[in-house]
């Protein structure tokens, strides 16, 4: 079995190694950042995430004018429907008491 010495040797190795591997990791990441701001992919990339933002509220304002349009067109109807169904309630109405009035007339004579 290793002593409390070696084993604490082999830790301090391997936080070392890893210590080394994050610096490689950020030099990289550095390295790649720069080359896309070089590139100008970054630029590009935010170029195009506003225009896909501005087609949407494109679309978002098309499918509210859209949505306001067939509710106009529901309303619409729904006054037609609305007319047809009390000159059809009146009609009835009307019959009702053309028949009541026939009966009474001839209850009474």
């Amino acid at each position: 079995m290793a002593t409390l010495e070696e084993r604490v040797a082999v830790v301090e190795t391997q936080s070392d190694a890893h210590a080394r591997a994050i610096e490689g990791l950020r030099a990289e990441l550095a390295a790649v950042r720069s080359e896309m701001a070089t590139r100008n992919d970054i630029a590009a990339l935010r170029a195009e995430m506003a225009d896909l933002r501005r087609d949407m509220m494109a679309g978002d304002a098309a499918l509210r004018a859209e949505i306001t349009e067939l509710r106009a067109d529901m309303n619409r109807r729904f006054d037609v429907m609305d007319q047809k169904f009390l000159w059809l309630a009146g009609t009835q109405v009307a019959t009702l008491l053309a028949v009541v009035g026939v009966l009474a007339g001839a209850l009474y004579r």
